[in-house]
């Protein structure tokens, strides 16, 4: 019986379909102890974020795939994997609806300052209504950084939902979706925008690419959302953006360091909202990205073409 280690919670439809088909399912529930127990003689792995360095991916000679439960894979050394004749899949599109609501959400609280008045109003009554107005975001300017499954379904949303004209920066793309507009001008998309939200693939070329010079760039009062990675950005210098002033608000799904620090001054400023790697918490995605890493193992294992297997 071929054996499939889940390194973290996922939802039950995917260990389901695993199981009647006659794997042997082995929930670690994110100890590491179980982890490096029970890897060695795994067949196959779904993991969320819980890391697979090279050395751990040495010690299993059965392992024949590591399925990704996300798009995400800088916790995993593909490098190694490939070195290894490990197969590393993906589940591309099965969450980007639900990460993409997410974005536009922080988006829109932090234009309409809503965290800050919902609390005004619990502590002061009906003065709130005097709260500092918020900003429509009808007609504004959003750019993107990363134009794939996520970025293309919030431009899909911010132009056709609400009129605004959408910028994008993306080096992989060829041809803008409908309603884009495509530059090549990567600063070009941090100077004219009024919310900037940032969904590249985090690698050696895209970490820290966004630090002081980019903010610096954008315009005063403009909105800053990451629901990507933490280390696609310096968050200190996002920190000194926003303590300056100069930056309007940020809505982070993501930080540098998971969990972030209670003492970080992103939990104490007003126009910030940050949630906890939350943006996929669905239940529509839950299913789909459980089935989806699910299926990928099954098919790899009939010898089929599996979606999102990146090696």
């Amino acid at each position: 019986m071929p054996k499939v280690l889940i390194t973290e919670y996922i939802d039950p439809v995917g260990p389901a379909l695993l199981e009647a088909a006659g794997w042997q399912v082995v929930q670690a529930d994110r100890s590491e102890e179980i982890i490096a127990r029970e890897i060695v003689d795994a067949d196959a792995v779904i993991v969320r974020i819980c890391e697979m360095p090279g050395e751990l991916l040495a010690r299993c000679p059965k392992l024949k795939i590591v399925s990704k439960h996300g798009v995400g894979y800088d916790n995993i050394d593909v490098a190694a994997a490939g070195k290894l004749g490990i197969a590393v899949t993906l589940t591309p599109g099965a969450n980007s609806t639900s990460v993409a609501e997410h974005a536009f959400t922080l988006l829109m609280a932090l234009a309409k300052h809503l965290t800050y008045t919902c609390a005004e109003y619990k502590r002061i009554g009906f003065a709130a209504k005097n709260c500092p107005p918020g900003t429509e975001i009808t007609g504004k300017t959003l750019g993107i950084i990363g134009c794939g499954h996520i970025g293309s379904r919030i431009a899909r949303m911010a132009h056709f939902g609400f009129g605004m004209k959408v910028l994008a920066y993306d080096p992989y793309l060829t041809a803008a979706p409908e309603g884009v507009e495509l530059v090549s001008d990567r600063d070009r998309v941090f100077r004219e925008s009024d919310f900037v939200t940032l969904h590249p693939v985090l690698n050696d070329e895209t970490r820290n690419s966004v630090g002081a010079r980019e903010f610096a760039l954008m315009k005063q009062g403009a909105i800053f959302i990451n629901c990507g990675r933490g280390p696609l950005i310096d968050e200190e210098a996002l920190i000194a953006a926003l303590q300056s002033g100069h930056l309007g608000g940020a809505g982070l799904d993501v930080t540098a360091k998971e969990p972030c620090e209670p003492d970080s001054p992103l939990f104490q400023m007003d126009n910030v909202l940050l949630t906890p790697h939350f943006a996929p918490t669905t239940t529509e995605s839950a299913i789909a990205v459980s089935r989806m890493a699910a299926q990928n193992i099954l098919d790899l294992s009939a010898g089929k073409a599996v979606e999102g297997r990146i090696i």
